[in-house]
């Protein structure tokens, strides 16, 4: 007859490890779901700049309605030998189609500002698609050029706004250094906002529109203070080769 000796604190010592080695397992297994969770729900959020230590910034006008500021703005810029993206609406192509057709043909970067100047996250899905998509076919029908930026009308948006754009491959772009000129506060103003907002990566909003009478003026005064300042202007999509994209 064989006796078999039970070794009571070696069998818990081994249970003990086991239970050790799936706690770890399973405290393991649920990080990972965690990280996947939380890349998955991450929050969008629209392009507000660049992150980047070089002295580089981006140059934008917004345009939707008017014909007397477009040219002289265009003939700055072309004195300056600057490129700037200009967010145009879909209307505004259509009714004046030599300003849109000029831009492209000087180099400069077509962007949408939508279709109707409304704020998109009030309405619905397929509403805020009719917009953006009704823009694109104008802008390109005019341009030749299907633009995939869009800053959305008075740089409103929510995550419904920024997913179906991203459906409709749009990238939002907004602002961080906001010139004001749409307000007239005088040429002097316009120029100091925009010299003491500028950084490293920023997106610059001015505006092309006739309500802007003070923008031709004051843009010469921004483009000399950003040189002084060793700025070199690229266009949104130049700029986002140079770093990722941020809300801050």
């Amino acid at each position: 007859m064989k006796f078999y000796i039970i070794n009571y604190r070696k069998i818990k010592k081994q249970i003990f490890l086991i239970g050790l080695m799936l706690a770890c397992v399973i405290f393991f297994t649920v990080l990972v779901y965690q990280q996947q969770d939380m890349a998955t729900t991450a929050k969008k959020y629209a392009i507000y700049k660049v992150k980047t230590d070089k002295k580089v910034a981006a140059l934008t006008f917004d345009i939707s309605w008017g014909t007397e500021v477009p040219g002289p703005v265009l003939d700055i810029l072309k004195k300056n030998n600057i490129k700037a993206t200009f967010f145009i609406s879909g209307p505004w192509a259509v009714k004046h189609p030599e300003f849109p057709k000029r831009i492209v043909a000087e180099g400069h970067e077509v962007a949408s500002h939508g279709e109707e100047h409304v704020n998109l996250s009030e309405y619905s899905k397929e509403e805020i698609k009719k917009n953006i998509s009704t823009a694109h076919q104008k802008i390109k029908e005019v341009t030749g050029v299907e633009p995939r930026l869009i800053r959305t009308p008075n740089g409103d948006w929510n995550d419904l706004v920024l997913t179906t754009a991203e459906e409709l491959n749009y990238r939002v772009i907004q602002w961080s250094a906001d010139s004001l000129d749409w307000k007239k506060p005088g040429v002097e103003a316009i120029t100091s906002r925009v010299l003491k907002k500028v950084q490293p990566g920023a997106i610059i909003l001015m505006h092309a529109s006739d309500t802007c009478i003070q923008t031709p003026d004051a843009l010469p005064g921004v483009l000399e203070g950003l040189k002084k300042q060793g700025y070199q202007l690229v266009t949104v999509s130049e700029l986002l080769t140079m770093g990722p994209g941020t809300i801050d």
